[in-house]
């Protein structure tokens, strides 16, 4: 049985100065604050776990099957559980972009799944893109994570995923933001005259100077992975990596509840 727990606007971080004194973003959040987030454990009945993980507009369903012997042998691995992952896009055939998120979320699922217990398996992992408005690939990884969860697959730690955006300050409105560099330049813009916007929407990420997707321990609150694409100072990129700790604390928090309430509907139905 599936049940689904939604949430305000999350506000991870103190709002800075600059970010108080900027105008209201599309959909009015301040620049340190996250989409509602939305999560509903096992809403599929056939897959060994699945769930569905939505921040604003942007919805992931994601289904786990296996542990399960493999159909090859050659994908047998003696030492642990090999891990399969596929992305389809919200529409039309996959590319090369659905095949390089393919790489990520396998990354991250490989280095947070106990593997070693399950030898000579598969664990497959399929992500559909439901909707996509930014912020996409924190919602695959987190959709990802918590099917797994669903699963019951022993992991070390559960990775949370934020996305940030690189802008620099309007002088009016969002509408004056910037258009993204030019592939000559090669000069990245200081500190002080850029802020970062926190799970940005698909117009921010079109604006902004770059985007970055970063993956937070639960446990010890370590960097587990980093996509990125624009240029960025280590300034930026170390404050980006504040801004996701901050973030993933409030999104364990969120989890942690919809675990807990899922834990609940399920004792009830017995």
């Amino acid at each position: 049985m599936s049940m689904e727990v939604e949430s305000p606007p999350i506000t991870p971080l103190p709002p800075s100065s600059l970010s108080l004194s900027l105008p209201p973003r599309p959909d009015r959040r301040l620049a340190n604050q996250l989409r509602p987030p939305m999560c509903e454990l096992g809403p599929l009945n056939r897959a060994d776990g699945s769930a569905r993980f939505a921040q604003g507009q942007t919805s992931v369903l994601a289904a786990v099957y296996g542990p399960a012997a493999p159909r090859f042998s050659r994908k047998e691995r003696v030492e642990g559980a090999a891990v399969e992952v596929t992305v389809h896009p919200h529409y039309g055939l996959a590319t090369s972009s659905e095949k390089e998120k393919e790489g990520a979320v396998k990354a991250l699922l490989e280095a947070a799944i106990c593997l070693e217990r399950f030898p000579r398996t598969v664990i497959h992992v399929i992500c559909q893109v439901c909707e996509d408005n930014g912020g996409l690939m924190a919602c695959l990884m987190n959709a990802a994570s918590l099917a797994v969860i669903n699963a019951g697959i022993d992991m070390k730690y559960v990775p949370l995923t934020v996305s940030m955006a690189l802008i620099s300050p309007p002088s009016a409105t969002m509408k004056a933001l910037p258009s993204l560099p030019s592939s000559s330049s090669t000069t990245a813009p200081t500190s002080s005259s850029t802020y970062l916007l926190l799970d940005p929407i698909n117009e921010e990420e079109r604006q902004s100077i770059a985007t970055i997707t970063i993956g937070i321990s639960s446990v010890d609150q370590n960097v587990l992975s980093c996509q990125s694409m624009g240029i960025m100072m280590p300034s930026q990129l170390f404050e980006a990596i504040d801004v996701a700790k901050g973030a993933a604390k409030a999104l364990m928090a969120f989890l942690r509840m919809t675990i807990e309430e899922h834990s609940r509907h399920i004792s009830k139905e017995k």
